[in-house]
């Protein structure tokens, strides 16, 4: 007896079983190898979507908030430009670099070296930042009264690093001027920084175009 008369031998139900039974063995691997790959670029494609959809959002409110930002630009520009406008010209630096000397004389702090340093010309903003590199000598009142003067100057010295350290090689009479006084002598490497701005003549040579370079229209 062959499978086709033995299958016929069976009941209507049993033979539904058998057809079922195969139609799920056949399923099974068109699911894995067609249905599963395609849900699983449905699922990416809607995550996708929906990276796109919060990006949407958020460009939406970069552009509601345009006119605002755009106006607070405006203002912090406009900010900028009048604290440039108020740094000091050139002919003013030389009388703040004697204003610092006289504050070293007046703080009593005897100094080793005071360099100002090659100026840092910003195109941008039209001003230059004049590095100042003083070593100085005196005890730790000295050296604050000298710091506070400095803060109080009209025009801006930036003071961003300071390196303190027990005088050595002292003479013998600041030794003893030290030890009649209780105090302790300190070297200070003082490294500060002003700035000017830029005359109309220095503006309109950085305007001029460098050789090689083409003219701005």
């Amino acid at each position: 007896m062959n499978l086709q008369e033995l299958f016929f031998k069976l009941t209507a139900i049993q033979r539904a079983a058998i057809v079922v039974a195969v139609g799920v063995l056949l399923l099974i691997p068109f699911y894995f190898f067609v249905v599963a790959e395609k849900l699983n670029e449905i699922d990416q494609k809607e995550k996708e979507i929906g990276r796109v959809k919060i990006e949407i959002i958020n460009q939406q409110k970069i552009l509601a908030q345009g006119p605002e930002l755009k106006q607070k630009i405006q203002n912090l520009s406009a900010q900028l430009q009048s604290m440039v406008a108020s740094l000091p010209q050139k002919q003013d630096i030389e009388a703040l670099l004697k204003k610092i000397t006289d504050l070293l004389s007046e703080s009593n702090l005897v100094a080793a070296r005071f360099v100002p340093g090659a100026e840092t010309i910003n195109p941008q903003l039209q001003y230059a930042a004049i590095p100042i590199s003083l070593s100085v000598r005196g005890d730790y009142v000295k050296h604050g009264s000298f710091l506070a003067s400095l803060r109080e100057l009209p025009r801006i010295v930036n003071v961003p690093t300071i390196t303190l350290k027990k005088a050595g090689g002292l003479t013998g009479r600041e030794s003893d001027l030290a030890r009649k006084l209780d105090v302790i002598a300190l070297d200070a490497e003082i490294s500060g920084v002003t700035y000017r701005r830029l005359t109309p003549e220095e503006i309109k040579a950085l305007a001029q175009p460098k050789p090689g370079q083409p003219r701005r229209r």
